[in-house]
């Protein structure tokens, strides 16, 4: 059972990012939002979130999910395909 959860906040980069190749710019102040929902949601399921500061330099890194996976037994670092991500692990 998880019982943390860490989350990086939304970069003000964000609109520079990957994401950005899909239809609508994303929006930093409406990310900022989605993202508190998204932090509430897990501490509503009772996680305890760690909330690291925003990285400007890579504007995808909000998604930590994306890069590790961290349980009491063992941490998977992802290797991103994408080069502008490789610096997030």
């Amino acid at each position: 059972m998880f019982t943390k959860a860490i989350v990086k906040s939304v970069p003000k980069t964000i609109a520079h990012g990957i994401t950005s190749a899909t239809p609508g710019e994303p929006d930093h102040d409406r990310a900022r939002e989605q993202h508190a929902g998204y932090v509430g949601a897990l501490e509503a399921c009772g996680l305890e979130v760690v909330i690291l500061d925003a990285d400007d330099d890579f504007p995808d890194s909000v998604f930590v999910e994306d890069t590790a996976v961290v349980t009491d037994r063992c941490a998977i670092l992802a290797r991103p395909g994408a080069e502008s991500r490789r610096g997030e692990v």
